[in-house]
């Protein structure tokens, strides 16, 4: 049969479906004209379909070899290359198919894929748009690309790509559960939960939707739906390391340390490559107070890949919380990458780089700030040491409610709001966030400056508040509830101010509401008998009238809020009560005082995280207090 005849035979059977007779054909074709180069494509084609790559490989390369301009053979062979990491390669692959045909609009869109693989990602969506010029129907591209301006946080270009990917195909669950995982990352979530319900009506069998729904549901806190989401997705695919993570993170958020650990280790077990998997254990970890065991891991993600932030962030809490800051110091300025996952520090546009710890000397700093307002109290201790090296300018920008209470602290050139920050910076010759300056002064636990108080109350908030604080009692502050919105709030924060009921037995004592906003409804019969509880927080404006309010007390106890460190920074006597679980870093490991406030007593509840023993132990203590001081 001649070499043509035998070709079109080949591909006849492969039509039909009957692989092995067209791979004869073709073979046959091979021999009878070595230098034909179709028969070498088609059969390259047939090979690369049975996963036989290596063979596919070579076919392609013969028939390029005898065609050059073989565009489908050059795109082709970059497909395998790239599926088999030959990047470089690849990449050359698909240049070389445009060459030959400009027009190749998958050739295109291959080469974004592989750019975007990369992080190449302005070349990548020059590529993607005119793979879409050339084929603008071309719902794969639109999807692609949608993926690549959500990576970069474009998500209304990235929407309108994915939309258009599913008008042009509908049933294309793929577009839907991109979408959703778009719109789930813009809290967006009942929009999310339609696309991925959607993905799933389409393609029932479909893991990776069902823990992607499974993910929606329990950032929702539908926990017992999203463990279901996620348990049928591993029946769909057991051998999936990324499901198996997702599970066991729903697990170690749910507590159950035992499964959450099983999970995480089989995930590494199926794919040990990801640092991610290996941070998530160490967070487990570290929840479970297993430090070496936590370090180990975070230092295992970190060797997997050194950029991964949240790996460096998480070792970084961890050395710290250890007391080990040289080396926590440099890892903890991975809080503010934009890759973090809920990243809520924004880094601010301004016209002038950021302070890395040159001389400051005859320079000019600005101050910008950065997570809550208890970080502000404990990091501005810092700015009289800035100025004491020869700053000439130095600004601080505030929340607006620090204002007032910040004007009190030396070393303080201009004191902004953040609310009038914009209008008025000047230029400067650094900027910095105030939790990068212990870096940069080099600060170890023995020598944190700790000259007390810091701040002060105005002279005039004084005198408003006066009359309300009751001398001849030992008057104490409480506050027993912090931020809702702090991750940790449901273990840091007392459940009831009723908890506090047998400090109500120790005499001689007048107790003072320092509770503003949530948890004041919890005071209407706390407490009873002659202990009256006296509620200030309620009229407090700003910070200047908490400080005004505790300057005047004996003794402050909270539990881990902005006020310990309120009361930390004025010098006033602060009895802090610490959550066992996630217990914040900055107050160190199995320590009862502060080397950031020496007046502060840590009362660290037990591991069997209740509060009764703690609040036993403080009742005592506030009784010999009291004995000394009345």
């Amino acid at each position: 049969m001649p070499q043509n005849l035998l070709n079109s035979e080949g591909v006849s059977a492969a039509l039909r479906g009957d692989a092995e007779h067209a791979e004869r054909c073709w073979r046959l074709a091979i021999r009878l004209a070595p230098g034909e180069a179709q028969a070498w494509y088609n059969l390259g084609l047939l090979l690369a379909g049975q996963q036989r790559t290596t063979e596919a490989v070579d076919c392609y390369r013969q028939a390029i070899l005898l065609k050059p301009g073989n565009a489908a053979a050059h795109n082709n062979l970059g497909l395998l290359l790239a599926a088999n990491g030959r990047r470089i390669e690849a990449e050359n692959c698909y240049r070389q198919a445009l060459a030959g045909d400009p027009g190749y609009a998958a050739a295109y869109g291959n080469l974004a894929i592989l750019l975007a693989q990369g992080k190449r990602h302005a070349e990548a969506e020059s590529c993607y748009r005119q793979a879409l010029k050339l084929a603008p129907d071309d719902a794969a591209t639109h999807s692609n690309l949608g993926a690549l301006l959500a990576g970069q946080r474009r998500f209304d270009e990235a929407e309108r790509c994915y939309r258009k990917a599913i008008a042009l195909t509908p049933n294309n669950a793929g577009a839907h559960s991109n979408l959703g995982i778009l719109l789930a990352n813009q809290r967006r979530h009942e929009e999310a939960e339609q696309c991925y319900r959607q993905a799933l009506a389409l393609a029932p069998n479909d893991a990776r939707a069902y823990s992607n729904l499974g993910l929606l549901l329990e950032e929702t806190g539908r926990e017992a739906e999203a463990e279901n989401c996620h348990r049928k997705a591993l029946a769909l695919d057991p051998g999936s390391a990324e499901i198996h993570a997702n599970l066991a993170d729903l697990l170690a958020h749910a507590r159950r340390w035992i499964e959450a650990e099983a999970g995480y280790r089989l995930a590494i077990r199926l794919k040990p490559e990801s640092p991610a998997t290996h941070s998530n254990l160490g967070v487990m970890l570290a929840n479970c107070r297993r430090e070496a065991a936590a370090e180990k891991s975070f230092r295992r993600a970190l060797a997997l890949d050194p950029g991964y932030q949240l790996a460096r962030l998480n070792l970084g809490f961890l050395l710290l919380r250890q007391g080990r800051f040289a080396e926590g110091w440099p890892l903890h300025e991975a809080r503010y990458d934009r890759d973090l996952p809920d990243n809520g520090i924004a880094i601010p546009e301004l016209a002038f780089p950021r302070w890395r710890g040159e001389s400051l000397a005859g320079k000019s700093l600005l101050v910008w700030p950065e997570q809550g307002y208890g970080d502000e109290i404990q990091f501005c201790r810092y700015l009289p040491l800035l100025k004491a090296q020869g700053v000439t300018r130095l600004t601080l920008v505030c929340k607006k409610p620090l204002k007032a209470l910040l004007g009190t602290l030396a070393g303080v050139d201009l004191l902004l709001g953040d609310d009038e920050a914009g209008e008025l910076i000047a230029a400067h010759d650094y900027w910095t966030f105030p939790l990068s300056i212990p870096l940069h002064l080099r600060t170890r636990v023995d020598s944190i400056p700790a000259s007390i108080p810091y701040l002060r109350a105005l002279p005039e908030r004084l005198a408003n508040w006066a009359p309300a604080i009751v001398r001849g009692r030992f008057n104490v502050g409480l506050l027993w509830a912090g931020n809702p919105g702090h991750h940790n709030d449901a273990y840091r924060s007392l459940p009831s101010l009723s908890l506090l009921a047998p400090l109500w037995s120790v005499p001689g004592v007048r107790f003072f509401s320092l509770q503003k906003g949530r948890g004041e409804e919890q005071q209407s019969g706390e407490p009873r008998g002659s202990q009256a509880l006296v509620n200030l927080g309620a009229a407090f404006d700003d910070f200047a009238d908490s400080a005004a309010v505790i300057s005047q007390l004996d003794l402050v106890i909270t539990v881990d809020s902005a006020v310990a460190h309120l009361a930390g920074a004025l010098g006033k006597p602060c009895w802090l009560l610490l959550a066992h679980y996630r217990t914040d870093w900055r107050w160190l490991e199995g320590r009862s005082d502060s080397p950031w406030y020496p007046g502060m007593r840590l009362f660290r509840q037990p591991p069997d995280e209740h509060w009764s023993g703690v609040i036993a132990e403080l009742a005592s203590a506030l009784r010999k207090e009291t004995k000394r001081n009345i």
